[in-house]
């Protein structure tokens, strides 16, 4: 396969299936603009006519502004005969008559409204409606925007029906293996819906019963042998001539005896068998025979053999089964989950992707799609390395034909760490269908120091990323200025410097450090390099253009939540500000326990508990002797409680956020908050938490049809509650 070339923007043929590769910082959305505008001047298509496809709201909306502002700036160069933009000069100058480009720009600009630029769901979803008849689709199905939790019913289903009601020996081994029904979820992650998924094994292994009735028999043989041999194995371990100590050690044979009383008082429910339960065996004690004597010999030491022996065969049995199972869940969620949406007449996002591509595979397929080119003559598909197979197939069925321009642009490096559902072999399937590839190959976001080095670090192999078909491709600085370079002590910062750690004297230098003793030492080697260059820059010697180096001119990326909070702390131990940007749940916060507590209180200001429980929060800062003093000083304590009283009676009258609201000015929550360590981010996490609780009572008053406000006494006690769960407080309906 011969390697992409330059993207000629200006001269790239408006006709057949291009794949432009784009690294971050080359100027995609640039490309995409000036696609879509010489689609429009030199193509003569409408706007309405040109589908532009990426993979986020966020991405659309985006994308929808750039191209606006493009038209813009494109107007205004045909009315002038030029403009500093290249792109846009070259384009204007060829085409000798300005006026069409200019109407259709003008054209363009009002009719904008109507062009679509969407997410792939949403062009989907569009699809499907416009041509309910040939697709097959109903008019009237309801998107479910996120299918979690229906997913979680699926399998919660499952777990009753294929596991809890299994023989109690394979349950144990089930929950052993610490396999449970959020295990199973975490199993399913985001494929389970997607058709080209293969499950192997195809189905779940078939159970067997004789395995579990060897086992239990010869439990049962052990069980009753064991209260009448104990104290004669105790004596043939302990003083037993010819075994090896070091392996039959007599200070460690009571413990032995101990554990297997305690597996005899289990009874035949559980099959697993303690660490030391070998000592016991035949086979085990032949081998620990010095000078070929005999080892000690009883019926008890056979029957521990053969039952070690059905133990194994049975982890086996077990082990498969588990397995298959696992398989038929994928299978079984599949099947239920398309079953249950057609009871309930929903579609999720992935749905849309699996009907438009079924409907245009079917025997209507052809007409489907020649219907859709009718409306729409080409095609730029963005962040094409987040693509699946299920998506490049409906994008080549529709627009592969050739009847119209198919443009591909994205980054395959990308698609190696499979981000929003990507696959990289559909990645690699389209690269080899295209007719052309190009590449962007001018950096207009990095310093020029980082891209020489960043060159250099994936030029020195020979397949950086393992596959031929995915070749580094170097690039240039763009030849414009970007932004002023860091400049340390008079010399050029470095672009690109490694650090690699070793392990300090007296830790062993010959060793790795462990992940603990590293997660100890980087979090404040990076903080002490931090404080020296804003040091440097305080005093004039690390400088930005002309400005001082500062802490917002620096961000510290990890991979983990932990490891963020770690950096955190380093930094605030050095006295510098820092704030906490992560993917952790909202409400796996310290901040989502403490609202918690406090609308508990609230809710109940009658049950002392409850109150003193929200008084200790950061949120009220009520400290420990202040509240033990409280409760010796009634006056003050019933001061208190006509406070919760009123906030009760306020979110019983005006809803909950008016109520938060208040909450918060009288007892100057946030001010509290900001002075404590990362206050900046605690008090993120309160105002985020007090409006996606606001959001959820709306919803959900209007789910019912209920005009009252959702407060704790109409709502938490009587006809809905509000009840603390895993991912925070949620709506339930009373009883």
């Amino acid at each position: 396969m011969t390697g992409p070339r330059p993207l000629d923007l200006l001269n790239v043929p408006p006709a057949g299936t291009h794949l432009i590769e784009a690294s971050a910082g080359t100027g995609k959305t640039y490309a995409i603009t000036g696609l879509f505008l010489r689609l429009l001047v030199e193509g003569n298509l409408g706007v309405p006519e040109i589908l532009v496809v990426t993979f986020t709201e966020a991405a659309t909306a985006e994308l929808k502004d750039r191209i606006r502002a493009r038209l813009r700036h494109a107007a205004r160069a045909f009315a002038e005969g030029g403009a500093e933009d290249l792109f846009l000069n070259k384009l204007v100058r060829r085409q000798g008559d300005r006026e069409p480009g200019a109407a259709a720009i003008g054209e363009a600009l009002r009719a904008f409204d109507l062009a679509a630029i969407s997410t792939i769901h949403g062009f989907c979803l569009r699809t499907l409606r416009e041509n309910a008849f040939e697709s097959g689709s109903l008019f009237d199905s309801e998107l479910l925007p996120d299918q979690r939790s229906l997913i979680r019913e699926v399998v919660e289903d499952f777990w009753r029906t294929r596991v809890a009601g299994a023989s109690a020996l394979f349950v144990s081994y089930v929950l052993g293996k610490g396999t449970t029904p959020d295990t199973l979820l975490s199993l399913l992650g985001t494929k389970v819906t997607q058709p080209h998924l293969t499950i192997l094994p195809d189905r779940e292994v078939a159970g067997s019963t004789q395995e579990e009735s060897e086992y239990v028999d010869c439990f049962r043989e052990l069980r009753d042998a064991w209260p009448e041999a104990r104290a004669e194995v105790e004596r043939l371990l302990s003083t037993g001539e010819g075994l090896n100590r070091s392996k039959y050690r007599v200070g460690a044979i009571p413990l032995w005896l101990s554990r297997m009383d305690e597996y005899v008082g289990r009874g035949e429910r559980d099959a697993e068998l303690f660490a030391e339960f070998r000592k016991f065996t035949t086979r085990e004690l032949e081998g620990a025979m010095k000078g070929g004597l005999a080892a000690p010999a009883h019926p008890f030491f056979a029957c521990c053999q053969r039952l070690q022996d059905a133990q194994v065969a049975l982890d086996e049995l077990f082990r498969r089964r588990l397995v298959g199972l696992k398989a038929e869940l994928f299978h079984h969620v599949r099947r239920e989950l398309t079953r249950r949406k057609e009871e309930r007449n929903v579609m999720s996002f992935d749905d849309l992707l699996v009907r438009l591509h079924q409907a245009l595979e079917a025997r209507g397929g052809v007409a489907l799609a020649r219907a859709i080119r009718g409306g729409l003559k080409a095609a730029l598909i963005d962040e094409f390395q987040d693509t699946d197979p299920v998506q490049y197939a409906i994008f080549r069925k529709v627009f592969g034909s050739g009847d119209g321009p198919l443009f591909l642009i994205g980054d395959p490096k990308q698609a190696i760490y499979g981000f929003r559902g990507a696959d990289l072999f559909a990645y690699l399937a389209a690269s080899s269908q295209v007719e052309s590839r190009h590449t962007l190959g001018e950096n207009w976001r990095s310093e020029p120091g980082l891209i020489t080095a960043v060159n250099t670090l994936f030029a020195g192999r020979d397949r950086p990323f393992v596959f031929e078909e995915i070749s580094f491709q170097p690039a240039a600085p763009a030849p414009v200025r970007g932004p002023a370079p860091l400049r340390i002590e008079g010399e050029p910062g470095r672009a690109l410097h490694l650090w690699f750690l070793k392990a300090g004297p007296g830790q062993g230098s010959d060793k790795p450090l462990t992940k603990g003793a590293a997660r100890e030492i980087l979090p404040r080697a990076v903080a002490g390099e931090i404080s020296r260059l804003l040091r440097l820059g305080r005093s004039g010697r690390a400088l930005i253009g002309t400005r001082p180096l500062g802490e917002g001119d620096m961000a510290v990326l990890v991979r983990r939540n932990l490891e963020a909070r770690l950096m955190q702390e380093a930094l605030s131990e050095l006295h510098i500000a820092s704030g906490l940007y992560s993917t952790g749940n909202l409400f796996d916060t310290h901040e989502a326990v403490e609202v918690e507590r406090l609308l508990r209180g609230i809710a109940e200001p009658n049950t002392s508990g409850l109150v003193r429980a929200a008084l200790a929060t950061d949120l009220l800062g009520v400290k420990g002797e202040e509240l033990e003093g409280l409760l010796a000083d009634e006056p003050a304590w019933e001061r208190w409680i006509v406070g919760f009283r009123g906030f009760h009676d306020l979110w019983d009258e005006q809803g909950f956020i008016v109520m938060f609201r208040r909450l918060l000015a009288e007892q100057e929550v946030l001010p509290r908050l900001i002075s404590l360590p990362d206050g900046e981010r605690r008090n993120t996490n309160v105002l985020h938490l007090a409006e996606v609780l606001h959001r959820r009572q709306w919803i959900k008053s209007l789910a019912w049809g209920e005009c009252s406000s959702g407060s704790p006494s109409s709502g938490i006690q009587r006809r809905r509650g509000w009840r603390s769960t895993n991912s925070g407080w949620r709506a339930t309906r009373g009883r």
